[in-house]
């Protein structure tokens, strides 16, 4: 017999084909009644660990995973797996990836890592979206929201 609740194997947020990581503790707790999806929003000082399978970047394995990150917070990319020592990681404005024409350079430091962390503070002008991206190959990443 199966009485499984939705919440209880995965939560999904939006049905956008990504997903966050949550904890919930019974009720819904949330009294901000912030802008649409803003409580999606990764958490401050979050770490992902980045890895190159398959021509892709994963991200917590999780190929292509997007994210939703915001204005304000620290996030920090740790690209020092092996499998990453070929693909400098860099975040543009355009998801197109395969040079730097498009970098984002504000509140970023160590950026085109192939084998250390690249670190963010969102700044308040970030554009809406931004994008995670290999230097040297296209197609590799995926999009980043920004919200406040």
């Amino acid at each position: 017999p199966r009485s499984r609740g939705l919440g209880d194997v995965y939560k999904r947020q939006e049905d956008d084909d990504s997903y966050t990581e949550t904890t919930t503790s019974g009720g819904g707790s949330g009294t901000s009644g912030g802008g649409s999806g803003s409580s999606s929003a990764s958490d401050n000082n979050t770490t992902f660990t980045v890895t190159v399978s398959a021509g892709k970047y994963s991200l917590d394995s999780v190929q292509g995973q997007t994210l939703t990150l915001r204005r304000g917070y620290t996030y920090s990319f740790d690209a020092q797996d092996p499998s990453t020592s070929s693909h400098p990681l860099y975040l543009g404005t355009s998801s197109t990836g395969g040079g730097y024409s498009d970098e984002y350079t504000s509140g970023v430091t160590n950026s085109k890592t192939t084998n250390g962390v690249l670190k963010i503070v969102i700044p308040q002008a970030a554009p809406n979206s931004l994008y995670y991206n290999c230097g040297l190959h296209s197609n590799m990443g995926a999009e980043i929201s920004i919200v406040d």
